[in-house]
């Protein structure tokens, strides 16, 4: 995982932070809309937030299976288990990719969507 994306994924982890501290203050609680605003953007994070952070206890997991390869007794649990937190990161990491694709806002509305027959008249749409 490069820094900048990394760096991009700490920085919304913090706002997931910061929405779950205003969320539980009693002045935004009196604010319907300012509530309703705030606890939309904290749902939209939440997935991210949530894979974040199994990304970083596989890291942990991985670098203490390294750890563990310098042990001859240990050695062939530290690689099965390396080879396992690896697997994760890999997984992990193209989860939180998709979380940083950027959602269209409009997304979330409805649509009307009319279908008209071609060319070949009424006959054309049966």
């Amino acid at each position: 995982m490069t820094p900048a994306i990394r760096n991009r994924l700490e920085r919304l982890v913090e706002r997931h932070e910061e929405l779950a501290r205003l969320l539980a203050d009693p002045e935004v609680l009196g604010d319907a809309e300012r509530y309703r605003a705030l606890s939309t953007e904290y749902a939209q994070l939440e997935p991210l937030a949530t894979t974040w952070q199994a990304w970083r206890r596989a890291h942990a997991d991985a670098e203490a299976a390294r750890e563990m390869l310098d042990d001859p007794e240990l050695a062939d649990m530290a690689r099965e288990e390396l080879r396992d937190a690896e697997r994760r990161i890999a997984s992990l990491e193209q989860e939180l990719q998709q979380h940083l694709v950027q959602k269209d806002p409009l997304d979330e509305r409805n649509i009307f969507l009319e279908i008209r027959a071609g060319t070949g008249g009424d006959e054309a749409a049966l």
